[in-house]
Parts: structure tokens; C-alpha cells; sequence
């Protein structure tokens, strides 16, 4: 994966809390090289690139996105970590399960016929106030893409990473068949929880 050094950058800067001259004595280049770093009109050689990827996988200064990424990427369970932004839908991690039986190695989910009902339950959302954080979560009923007699109970949870990116964790739980999943799974967009506060 490519890594967009100018975010990568300045996001482990303001989690640590750091000013650029600070971030720039950790990672040994100076004040200015940081703000050229930050703004893209650089990419760090490979011993900058080093230090900074050591201080962000440093489990003292890792975030908590990047502990829900791993956490993802090494479930035993069928999950799902999308970034929704206005760039488009690109998966940041899945889970083995999620990768070989949905996305079949895929990086785009509108690559993915087996997640359909994925991205028209990401467009309902988005039609109903997701990109204004109006969305606390929602939770759907899929029929399983392989046996039309096994369901999936999926919890969706929108997030923003420390930069404000939008990202949707995606969980899948499986259901045996019966007359209420049968029924829930006919439902035509998800059922939306939204915050209540004023």
C-alpha cells in the first residue's frame, strides 16, 4: 500500500502533540523539511521515512485508529474497515474471512459483487445524514452470497480517524435461517441509529 506521507505526517504529529519543530528533532530533519513534508511538496528519503514509521508503530505512540486497523486486519471474524470519505470507498483493512470470501482480494468494494448490498446500504446512510455525523449506527440483514439459507447479522459504525478522515467499521455475524431473518434480510435499507443529543 501506498502511504500518503504528507497525512501520515501530520497526523502522527498532532496525535503526539507536537509542534513541527519537535516532530522534527524525533524523526532528525528540521522544522522546515517537517512543513514541507506536511503539505506533500516532499517525500522523505528512507531514513526519514524509517523514523517516522518507527514512531508511529511505537505501541507508546500508536493511535487508537491504528490499533482498530490491526484489530481488523487480524480478526477472526468477518469485519471490514472502510474509508467513506469523499474520495471514494477503498478498504484500509479487512479481516482473512472478509478478504477471501467478500472482496476476493479486491481493494475497492465497487469491485466486489459480493458487497452490493454493502455499498447500497452505504448510499441509503449517506442519503440519511452519514457525512454530517448525523449517524450513530446501523445494523442490516444480508442474505449470505453462497447459501441462500444462512444470513448475516451486520453492524455498521461510523468513525473519523485523528486527521477527520470518515471511515465505516463493518461487522458480519452470522444467523441461522428463520422467519425473522428472512424477514429483516427483505428490508430495502438499514435500520439507522441516530444521536439523540442536541
Amino acid at each position: 500500500m501506498e502511504i500518503d506521507w504528507a497525512k501520515t505526517v501530520r497526523s502522527l504529529r498532532l496525535r503526539l502533540r507536537l509542534k513541527q519543530g519537535a516532530m522534527a528533532e524525533l524523526i532528525g530533519v528540521s522544522q522546515t523539511y517537517v512543513s514541507r513534508l506536511e503539505t506533500g511538496l516532499v517525500l522523505p528519503p528512507p531514513a526519514v521515512a524509517e523514523a517516522v514509521l518507527r514512531l508511529a508503530e511505537d505501541p507508546r505512540t500508536r493511535s487508537l485508529f491504528d490499533d482498530l486497523r490491526a484489530t481488523v486486519h487480524h480478526s477472526p471474524f468477518p469485519c471490514l474497515l472502510l474509508q467513506t470519505g469523499p474520495g471514494g470507498r477503498s478498504v484500509e483493512a479487512a479481516s482473512a474471512d472478509m478478504a477471501r470470501d467478500f472482496l476476493a482480494g479486491r481493494r475497492q468494494i465497487d469491485d466486489a459483487p459480493a458487497l452490493d448490498r454493502l455499498i447500497s446500504d452505504l448510499d441509503a446512510m449517506a442519503g440519511q445524514g452519514l457525512h454530517d455525523g448525523n449517524i450513530l449506527g446501523a445494523s442490516a440483514v444480508w442474505i449470505d452470497i453462497n447459501r441462500s439459507d444462512r444470513f448475516w447479522q451486520v453492524r455498521y459504525t461510523p468513525i473519523r480517524d485523528e486527521t477527520g478522515a470518515s471511515f465505516m467499521h463493518v461487522t458480519l455475524a452470522g444467523l441461522a435461517d428463520s422467519p425473522a431473518a428472512r424477514a429483516a434480510a427483505n428490508d430495502a435499507t438499514p435500520r439507522v441509529e441516530r444521536f439523540t443529543g442536541n
